[in-house]
């Protein structure tokens, strides 16, 4: 059997660095695994990028700027990403697509593969299957929803476009959408029993088979190391309760780190000399402003550079906080449990399939900084029960997430469409 998968990317992004590791898991299945990018920026044998000469890099640019010149002109921002579906390359002649048996879809916006692109794939009558990282592609271009439920029935007048109406770009991507699906052997995969329910409940994928099987992680890389010798070497301090924020953006609204900054200023009111108790590690892009204003003492380390800064982090914390207000299945609660630190996060999306609540973490209501001050403060409170947490972590990960599991359910869908 030879798969190939296809994503933007093999390492930049949450969606590449999942796609990558089931990939990695299925290799370790057995399984001819391959995947085909539009850019490459990792050294891993078995990915290849489309962008094989400079006529290619130069389509791939301009490909990818007007797609994001699009985006930034016509859509409201502050929503979260809107991707419009008509600027991609054809890739259906490519020999990876060609020999495949299996064509599994990731992420593959940002000008990469148009609806036009997937009906080609779609005519050479091979089964493909769709792993979604978010909700883009059954709505009219939005990637989360936030509050809107137009995808249920019918996308139209979309809250997250500037030029918004009855016929707007939201419909008109709708309707092609399920023009180009209804001729396309199309199995669903999503990695969330969240994103489970909504994909059932859309109308663009409600009669479409629909399978749940959760991303991997690299157990060996994303392991517990010793507290005292990380925070030595990050020059962290050895006495304080360290929490744990990260994101590419750090200014995402949806990642949600004005609830946190909230939080921390409540923090600071109930508990006694809090500044000497607490501090904040955060790690992503961020303007100085975001982190302003801030009581305790902040630890900004930026974009990471090493996976192993990021095993570092997580292992330097004794809690990681992941307060966002819609997402899938992050990486980085995974990772982060994986090195047996327990999460703080909202009860959304994917966020209870890895969070166990007061047993590897602590799920709080969603929007509340109150409700994120008081897990915090469960956690702190009680020295024994952080251990126990950080035990329940590393073995949530181990029973449900590792590559084993994950490649062997791949397997068996794959085998079915076989």
């Amino acid at each position: 059997m030879k798969v190939v998968h296809i994503n933007i990317s093999d390492i930049d992004g949450g969606a590449s660095i999942a796609c990558t590791r089931i990939n990695n898991a299925l290799s370790k299945a057995g399984v001819d695994s391959e995947i085909l990018v539009q850019k490459k920026l990792g050294s891993y044998k078995h990915v290849t990028s489309i962008v094989e000469n400079r006529f290619k890099k130069f389509s791939y640019l301009f490909r990818s700027t007007l797609d994001e010149l699009y985006i930034r002109a016509l859509t409201v921002q502050s929503r979260g990403r809107f991707s419009y579906p008509h600027i991609g390359t054809d890739i259906s002649h490519h020999p990876l697509i060609k020999n495949a048996d299996i064509i599994n879809l990731h992420w593959i916006n940002n000008g990469f593969i148009s609806l036009k692109s997937i009906k080609k794939i779609g005519a050479l009558g091979k089964p493909i299957v769709w792993t979604l990282h978010d909700m883009w592609p059954y709505t009219g271009g939005c990637h989360y929803t936030v509050d809107c439920e137009k995808f249920i029935k019918h996308c139209e007048s979309c809250p997250s476009l500037k030029f918004s109406g009855r016929n707007d770009a939201s419909k008109k991507i709708f309707d092609s959408k399920q023009s180009v699906y209804k001729d396309v052997n199309l199995t669903i995969v999503t990695t969330s029993n969240w994103l489970a329910k909504e994909s059932k409940r859309s109308f663009l994928f409600k009669d479409k088979r629909i399978e749940l099987i959760p991303n991997p992680i690299e157990e060996d890389i994303f392991k517990p190391v010793s507290k005292e010798l990380v925070r030595k070497k990050l020059n962290l301090p050895m006495d304080k309760f360290l929490i744990f924020f990260g994101s590419m953006t750090v200014k995402d609204e949806r990642k949600g780190f004005k609830f946190l900054k909230e939080t921390l200023q409540m923090l600071s009111s109930r508990v006694p000399e809090a500044d000497k108790k607490f501090e904040l590690i955060v790690c992503g892009s961020a303007p100085e402003s975001l982190l302003s204003g801030i009581s305790l003492n902040v630890n900004h380390f930026g974009r990471f550079k090493d996976v192993r800064d990021l095993v570092f982090y997580y292992n330097a914390a004794d809690i990681f906080v992941a307060p966002s207000l819609q997402d899938n299945l992050p990486n980085s609660v995974m990772e982060s449990l994986s090195c047996g630190t327990p999460v703080l996060a909202f009860n959304i999306g994917g966020m209870p399939d890895m969070i166990d609540h007061k047993k590897n973490g602590y799920l709080s209501v969603p929007r509340s900084a109150s409700s994120l001050c008081d897990g915090i403060l469960w956690i702190f409170k009680d020295r024994n029960r952080r251990l126990q947490l950080s035990i329940e972590a590393r073995n949530k990960v181990q029973n449900s997430f590792g590559f084993d599991i994950i490649g062997r359910k791949y397997l068996q869908l794959y085998n079915s469409l076989m």
